[in-house]
């Protein structure tokens, strides 16, 4: 069954090469962290974490120079990260760290004001967004056990 999700991801990443239904996404949406509008880069995709990996391990955050003006990332700082990239050619590189994402910064609060029907993703589900006006931050927090012998 795995091979055929790899054989559905080439598809789909192909047609989105060809395609590339989110060129000039800076004229569709809005990013506004902690309340300030960040100029949106030529990129193609937001994303937004909350954990070190993301896209099968890669631990987009941490690639490449670190930035003087951004914290490393923690997994229990209350902060979220927000990464562009440029397109699933760009992601491809990613995976096999030939490039580094765009860093458009880190905050406690994100907002993403969507201009027009865009697709949108959140942890793997998939979807067609009407304009609409996004907000993400933390709500809660979980306590965790963790081996205190290392």
């Amino acid at each position: 069954m795995f091979p055929l999700f790899q054989f559905l991801y080439l598809l789909y990443g192909a047609k989105d090469i060809l395609e590339r239904g989110c060129e000039n996404l800076h004229e569709k949406v809005e990013l506004y962290l902690d309340d300030k509008l960040i100029p949106l880069p030529a990129v193609e995709a937001v994303i937004i974490l909350n954990i070190a990996s993301w896209g099968a391990g890669v631990e987009a955050w941490n690639m490449g120079t670190p930035e003087k003006k951004y914290a490393p990332q923690r997994h229990d700082d209350g902060m979220l990260e927000v990464i562009g990239v440029y397109s699933s050619f760009h992601i491809a590189q990613l995976q096999i760290g030939m490039s580094e994402p765009v860093r458009l910064g880190q905050a406690r609060n994100v907002k993403l004001k969507l201009l027009e029907r865009l697709p949108v993703q959140i942890d793997g589900e998939p979807w067609e967004q009407s304009p609409a006006e996004m907000s993400i931050g933390f709500h809660g927090q979980a306590t965790m056990l963790c081996n205190s012998r290392q």
